[in-house]
């Protein structure tokens, strides 16, 4: 169910959701979607996030009155609007110094390595968002047994490719950037090029699953996308 609050004279915040919930996120999308294609006058920009949409708009030529009309006439045909979202299966190498917090986790969750390895590539994934550094995905629909806190205190430098979990999602660190997630593992991936059309590999919305590599397939593909003879939508892109 939606919920309107005003935010300020010339914002209107869509909310959708009290937590992370991939549901959220496709209704935010697709009120997103239908509201910039009915364009009404006033209308300035729109900005999905996690669980909500914020619309900032003209006061002066659309009323908080008339977008509150809009957006709940549109928020009754959600599930009528078709929203584009791509499915990726990006692989994981869950080995040696890649996996610094493999053994912890197992451990604190009463697991051995393999099961929460298991547990990690069966789900899956949906990117709530992508943000925070340039191309880096949150992924909701962790599998609730695998769910921990933050790590304190963080790291100062979390290499490129790491997979890692916090709270209820998994990420992948698009570049090396501090960071306070438990590491799972690494992949060969490169998820974020500002050469590419679209920078960002993953977009909000989109399916992702994982699967095991083993060390030797990890190396064959980094120095395939080092050398451009790998391609990750090619590769990726299920």
């Amino acid at each position: 169910m939606m919920r309107l609050r005003q935010a300020g004279d010339g914002a209107m915040l869509a909310e959708f959701s009290d937590r992370l919930d991939p549901a959220a996120v496709a209704d935010v999308r697709a009120l997103d979607v239908a509201l910039n294609a009915a364009a009404p006058d006033g209308l300035i920009e729109t900005m999905p996030c996690l669980r909500s949409l914020l619309v900032l708009h003209d006061p002066l030529r659309l009323s908080a009155r008339r977008l509150t009309a809009l957006l709940e006439a549109l928020a009754g045909h959600l599930d009528e609007v078709e929203i584009s979202a791509a499915h990726w299966i990006i692989p994981v190498c869950y080995e040696g110094e890649f996996a610094l917090d493999l053994a912890e986790i197992a451990a604190t969750k009463g697991m051995t390595e393999a099961e929460v390895i298991q547990r990690h590539t069966a789900a899956t994934y949906t990117a709530i968002a992508v943000g925070s550094f340039p191309g880096l995905p949150y992924l909701g629909g962790l599998d609730p047994l695998l769910v921990l806190p933050r790590r304190v205190p963080p790291r100062l430098v979390v290499p490129a490719g790491t997979v890692a979990i916090a709270l209820e999602m998994s990420n992948i660190y698009p570049q090396a950037t501090p960071g306070g997630w438990n590491i799972l593992g690494r992949t060969p991936v490169p998820l974020f090029d500002p050469g590419w059309a679209q920078p960002s590999l993953l977009s909000p919305g989109d399916g992702v699953q994982h699967r095991p590599m083993g060390r030797e397939e990890f190396e064959s593909w980094a120095a395939g996308f080092a050398d451009g003879s790998r391609n990750p939508i090619e590769r990726c892109r299920a």
